[in-house]
Formats: C-alpha cells, sequence, structure tokens
C-alpha cells in the first residue's frame, strides 16, 4: 500500500510540475443612485491548460442585485472546454464549449434555477509573462429554466452577440 500511495505521489508530482495551471476571473459593480438600483458579481475561475489549443475549466459566481427594496442573491458553476483556433503573435481568439447552472432567489420568494449549454466565443490577450486579458463577446446555445424568464435570460435556443454580454477578466499563469 505504502508503494502505491508512494507511486501516486511521484506521478503526480511529475504530471504538475508541467501544468500550466492559471486562476484568474472578474469582478463588477454598478450603483445608480437615481434609479436605487446595485449590482455586484464576482466571478473567479480556475483552469488546466492541456496543450497549445485546450484548456478546461471551471468558473464559480455569485451576483447580487438590490432594484428598488428587491433583494436578489444567485449562484452559477461554469464548466468548460476552451479551444483556441487562430493566434497572431500575443492575441488569441477562442471558444469555450460550456454547461452552466445558475440558481437565483428573489428575497421573500422560492428559487429559481436556470441552465445553459453552448459556446462562448473570445479573445485572450497575452499582457505579461503569465497575465492574461480575456474578453467573452456573446452566447450560442440552448438556454432553459424552472420559469419562463430564467436567470440566463429567456428560455430557448439562439445566438446574442451584442455589448450587453460583454464580459472582461485577467487569468494568472503558474
Amino acid at each position: 500500500m505504502k508503494k502505491f500511495v508512494l507511486s501516486l505521489l511521484v506521478a503526480l508530482m511529475g504530471v504538475t510540475a508541467s501544468a500550466q495551471v492559471y486562476v484568474g476571473g472578474g469582478v463588477g459593480f454598478w450603483r445608480d443612485a437615481d434609479a436605487n438600483t446595485t449590482d455586484f458579481t464576482i466571478a473567479p475561475e480556475v483552469g488546466y491548460n492541456l496543450d497549445a489549443n485546450w484548456d478546461l475549466g471551471i468558473q464559480f459566481g455569485y451576483a447580487y442585485a438590490y432594484n428598488k427594496g428587491a433583494k436578489v442573491n444567485a449562484l452559477e458553476v461554469n464548466p468548460y472546454a476552451r479551444y483556441t483556433f487562430a493566434k497572431f503573435g500575443a492575441v488569441s481568439l477562442f471558444a469555450d464549449i460550456t454547461a452552466g447552472v445558475k440558481s437565483y432567489k428573489v428575497k421573500g420568494s422560492d428559487s429559481q434555477t436556470g441552465w445553459q449549454a453552448g459556446v462562448k466565443p473570445g479573445v485572450r490577450v497575452n499582457l505579461a509573462k503569465n497575465v492574461d486579458f480575456v474578453a467573452h463577446c456573446g452566447f450560442l446555445g440552448y438556454r432553459d429554466a424552472d420559469d419562463q424568464y430564467c436567470a440566463y435570460g429567456t428560455n430557448g435556443f439562439g445566438f446574442n452577440l451584442d455589448a450587453n454580454n460583454l464580459v472582461f477578466g485577467i487569468n494568472y499563469r503558474f
């Protein structure tokens, strides 16, 4: 048993010694005093670079919204496989193949859960040796929920490439 555990530890150390693990994510805050609304989002992510074109990762998210007395809390989990399909020096274009689940609750009512599966296009810019700027714009896929309006928007299949779907983040590679 000791030999098995030791062998497993040596193998794990060998894999992680050359690993390209990255951490990052994004945060957001918006306050409109005139409309009495506040939005806050934090979305950390962790990933593993498999090779020059493929990454595996997962993003966790928490969001809070206050709108004229209504308080909403939301939790989200989005695992993804990222395929980099074009590179132009420090700039890379990629697509995240993702499936996510989001649960939200308005204070005083039942929680609602929504899910999505699809593709999110994006761009990555290498700013420094281990620091990348990452941006996603849009979604192509399917969304569904407990009620007609899910946490991700309305139910159904389609694509959305407008500026309201623009998400920025920073990743640090070890």
